[in-house]
């Protein structure tokens, strides 16, 4: 039976989604709002993800909670989120689609990608998106990559955790 299952990175500024039908990788993308008015931008996340809920058929939903150590406590980051994660609760519960969240630890770990102490957020995202180039060969955003590993993480939860290959930034900075 399909399941249709919508992976969000969720920010008021850009927002990575895929959709996975059960654990295969069928859709991603990055949706942008440029105003300035963060209702607006927001507004204009939630007319976007609904479009991408009634194109698939979405029947699942799983994405990133906002905690406020990963805005380093920044109340000008941190509402918003909250607001944008309200509002896209808001829009799952009109289509009857319970949302599952994932921190940013949790999801990246069953990706097989180390957090933790001495570990900056800045080092995490190109892991990201090596981990989706590794798995899926693909070159995408930081935000789509983000999503992409939440709904992995989801959909493939009973499977082995996978391990990236090591590799170096261009300043030499290893990681994997």
């Amino acid at each position: 039976m399909d399941k249709y299952i919508l992976g969000l990175d969720p920010s008021t500024k850009s927002t990575g989604y895929s959709v996975f039908n059960n654990s295969e990788l069928i859709a991603h993308g990055t949706i942008t709002a440029g105003s300035t008015n963060v209702y607006n931008r927001i507004d204009k996340m939630i007319e976007e993800i609904e479009k991408v809920i009634k194109q698939y058929n979405i029947n699942d939903c799983v994405l990133e909670e906002v905690i406020p150590e990963d805005v380093r406590f920044n109340n000008n980051v941190f509402k918003p989120l909250m607001y944008l994660q309200g509002f896209i609760c808001h829009l799952l519960n009109k289509y009857n689609i319970k949302p599952t969240f994932f921190v940013a630890s949790e999801w990246r770990k069953k990706c097989g990608i180390k957090t933790g102490r001495g570990i900056k957020r800045e080092s995490l995202k190109p892991q990201d998106k090596m981990f989706v180039k590794q798995i899926y060969g693909l070159e995408v955003n930081d935000d789509e990559a983000d999503s992409i590993c939440i709904n992995y993480a989801y959909t493939h939860d009973a499977l082995p955790i996978i391990q990236p290959e090591v590799s170096k930034t261009a300043d030499g900075f290893e990681f994997g």
